[in-house]
């Protein structure tokens, strides 16, 4: 059993321990922790909304993060549950730049990977939508139910801010299968630009269409 909530500032630790477990399989020593910290908590308040999943021992084991469209509600777009610092999110590129992060080598090595495939991403292909999933992460032994727990946390949201659309970037090195098994439909592809033959993949959910689909059924 999970209880999903908000986020709060002093979860940031625990949410950098999930993003480690979902995307790095490397050794993380103390400095290696210090950046996922940093990167999980900027990541976190670029987004309008953050839930957390907590297992029974109270432990944070997953998050999910959405952030709006300003086409879709300027409102919603400038609200943010946890408070913004511009000053950190400079900070620590800087330091990221600079190498001072002093990040293990075979965590440096995982991590220039990852964000190579997130620079993947370009605005043509993700397209438009209201709301965007732009990280579902969580521990690799909890994850029985926890990431359909956070979904339909995440989707509930959308729906009580009268969101329909809603998108979210991957690719082929991760776990799209979770996406496609939950409803969510594939709406673009396009190669690696390094040759590799994996893919960048956008998936899409309409609520609306899903909602006739139940009561339709």
């Amino acid at each position: 059993m999970f209880t999903v909530r908000p986020y709060k500032k002093e979860d940031a630790a625990a949410c950098g321990n999930c993003f480690y477990e979902g995307f790095f399989s490397c050794p993380m020593d103390q400095n290696d922790k210090i950046l996922l910290c940093d990167y999980a908590q900027i990541l976190i308040e670029k987004c309008n909304f953050t839930y957390v999943a907590e297992a029974e021992d109270h432990q944070v084991v997953g998050f999910i993060c959405g952030k709006y469209d300003k086409h879709f509600s300027k409102a919603l777009s400038a609200q943010y549950e946890t408070k913004k610092h511009y000053g950190r999110w400079c900070k620590m590129f800087l330091k990221f730049y600079l190498k001072r992060y002093k990040m293990s080598v075979p965590f440096q090595k995982q991590f220039d990977a990852f964000f190579r495939q997130l620079q993947e991403r370009d605005k043509e292909s993700f397209g438009k939508c209201d709301l965007e999933l732009v990280a579902l992460s969580s521990r690799r032994n909890y994850r029985k139910g926890l990431g359909t727990a956070l979904v339909t946390q995440f989707l509930n949201r959308a729906k009580a801010d009268g969101a329909d659309r809603v998108r979210l970037f991957t690719n082929t090195l991760a776990s799209w299968e979770f996406y496609e098994k939950r409803g969510f439909k594939k709406v673009a592809e396009k190669p690696f630009q390094d040759g590799s033959g994996n893919q960048s993949l956008v998936y899409e959910y309409v609520l609306k269409e899903h909602e006739y689909e139940k009561h339709h059924l």
